[in-house]
């Protein structure tokens, strides 16, 4: 069902604003739900594969209305749909026009020095990057971080690695030469793949033997 949902309707229904943008991101920032606020804001960065509609996706399970109903100034990032304009575009700059502007737009906005820092998944992973470079440049915007789902160390990357050998790395860096971009169907494939039961299977028992309709 291709219309089973719909932005501001069923889904990413907290309300808020874009209040700043550039190439890479839009920087949302959420109407607050109680009389004060506290005096740092949060940030959260979010992945690019499933990006922020996974932390508010309908009031009875919205991680972001959550937070802000415990009275948290939240802005979250929105990262861009990429297309071949883009394809110079390194995991740098995601860096610098992801969190590191959105903290310099934040601090401008607020007039907080400081913000906490929530990463999740692949966010998580540029928001441990991030510090490593305030670090090194001693620069200590953020307060605190919180990591959700979060992997910051591919030594032993587990399931993961049956697909990024050596050989399928240059396939899709092949891939991605022609194209500009890592299509988005390309990362759903392997996300299936390591849930196999979830997301291929059980389709093809309720879809294709049972004759049920499809989850929406």
């Amino acid at each position: 069902d291709t219309e089973a949902f719909d932005v501001g309707r069923n889904i990413v229904l907290s309300p808020g604003a874009v209040v700043f943008r550039n190439d890479l991101i839009e920087l949302i920032q959420y109407s607050p739900s109680t009389e004060t606020v506290q005096k740092v804001p949060l940030l959260i960065v979010p992945p690019w594969i499933n990006k922020y509609y996974i932390l508010d996706l309908k009031p009875q399970n919205s991680f972001i209305k959550w937070a802000v109903d415990q009275g948290l100034t939240v802005f979250c990032i929105s990262w861009v749909n990429p297309d071949p304009r883009l394809t110079s575009k390194s995991f740098a700059d995601y860096m610098k026009e992801g969190p590191l502007e959105a903290i310099a737009a934040i601090q401008e906005i607020t007039g907080e020095a400081k913000v906490n820092l929530i990463g999740y998944c692949l966010g998580g992973t540029l928001t441990a990057s991030t510090l490593a470079y305030l670090a090194a440049k001693r620069r200590a915007p953020v307060l605190s971080v919180t990591y959700f789902t979060t992997m910051v160390d591919f030594t032993e990357a587990g399931e993961l690695s049956v697909f990024i050998d050596e050989e399928q790395l240059q396939s899709l860096e092949h891939k991605m030469a022609k194209t500009g971009v890592l299509e988005g169907r390309d990362m759903a494939n392997s996300f299936n793949m390591l849930r196999a039961n979830d997301l291929i299977w059980s389709f093809v028992v309720n879809n294709y033997l049972l004759g049920k309709d499809p989850f929406p």
